[in-house]
């Protein structure tokens, strides 16, 4: 089952409340300058866990303003589209030179990699769910077009992936480890539909695009399969070999290199794992469909240029971590060192 961390500025003295608040969101979303009231009347709690490769977060939250500058920005570049989901007061999102502001039932999505301002003029209660880039990009439409826009959470396609995250939230405590992925994969998938609809393409959308995402939803239900190859592909889509890699080639890369490099992305997502530091290497490699610990190995050096071994280790010791704000509080200290014991060495 998936684990939920909680941090809260409940029992915190007034004066550690904007340190544990700014050290957890920089560990949990990346370099962010955290703005709180002086007054020490400020209050927040975080609800957290990581879905397959999303990580999702529940904030709650007084008065407060978050920045990621152009710095931070560079320095901590790590391929993530943001999505908000308002749940209750209105936030205000802007991102080159665009500005969006969130009410109840709204959501939007922002990009990491470049800089962005959040402001919560009010108490707000807001579900924050981080999914990698390349999950969500498609040629079929520009996601800049779609970054800081406002979906609804009432109607069409906005509703149901709104729903859907706020439902994955909600049943983390019971969300098997054979279910992550897929949960992922569908909230990945839902947040992209509702972008193709909002980018009104989708009757424009040709029957090989729709075969294609219907392939890479069948490999990614089935990477833990080691038969899964091109042939099992053609005959589970009742087509042909050929077919199959004239569908791909807009992807530039082969179905064989696609089921490589997912099972390497979902390998490196268990070794970075706290639940998952208890199985060894070689066991992890079977779990997603590797029959050769060795040949497993070099692809991975391969394709993340480390060794599966050293990369366990970095991420066990948090080497390469974003590095803390200089200053401070002993009470932050403390709360940050319990913090870092449960997952939060998942989001270095």
């Amino acid at each position: 089952m998936s684990a939920l961390g909680v941090i809260s500025t409940h029992d915190v003295r007034p004066r550690e409340k904007l340190g544990l608040w700014q050290d957890s969101l920089w560990q949990l979303c990346g370099r962010l300058r955290s703005e709180t009231q002086t007054d020490g009347s400020f209050g927040g709690k975080i609800e957290y866990a990581t879905i397959g490769d999303v990580r999702i977060a529940k904030l709650t939250a007084s008065r407060h303003r978050v920045v990621r500058t152009p710095s931070y920005a560079r320095r901590d570049n790590d391929g993530f589209l943001k999505v908000a989901l308002q749940l209750r007061g209105s936030s205000c999102f802007e991102q080159k030179g665009r500005q969006v502001v969130l009410s109840s039932d709204e959501w939007s999505i922002y990009d990491t990699t470049q800089p962005y301002t959040v402001t919560v003029p009010q108490d707000t209660e807001m579900l924050v769910v981080m999914v990698p880039r390349d999950n969500i990009s498609t040629q079929r439409f520009h996601l800049e077009d779609l970054m800081v826009r406002k979906f609804p959470g009432r109607v069409g396609m906005g509703r149901l992936a709104y729903q859907f995250m706020i439902s994955a939230f909600d049943e983390i405590p019971i969300i098997t480890p054979e279910a992550e992925w897929e949960i992922a994969g569908a909230i990945s998938h839902l947040i992209r539909l509702t972008m193709l609809d909002a980018s009104e393409v989708q009757n424009e959308v040709s029957l090989r695009d729709v075969l294609r995402d219907r392939i890479k939803a069948y490999i990614g239900s089935h990477l833990r399969v080691p038969e899964l190859s091109l042939d099992r592909i053609a005959e589970a889509m009742n087509c042909t070999k050929r077919y199959i890699h004239k569908v791909f080639q807009p992807e530039g890369t082969s179905v064989s290199e696609s089921i490589l490099r997912a099972r390497l992305n979902r390998r490196r997502a268990d070794l970075r794992n706290p639940a998952r530091s208890r199985n060894s290497i070689t066991d992890i490699a079977y779990s997603w469909g590797f029959n050769n610990p060795a040949h497993f190995s070099k692809a991975f050096k391969d394709e993340f240029k480390v060794s599966p071994r050293f990369f366990r280790m970095d991420a066990q010791l948090g080497i390469g971590s974003p590095q803390k704000p200089a200053k401070k509080k002993l009470g932050a200290e403390a709360r940050l060192l319990k913090l870092r014991a449960g997952q939060i060495s998942s989001y270095s």
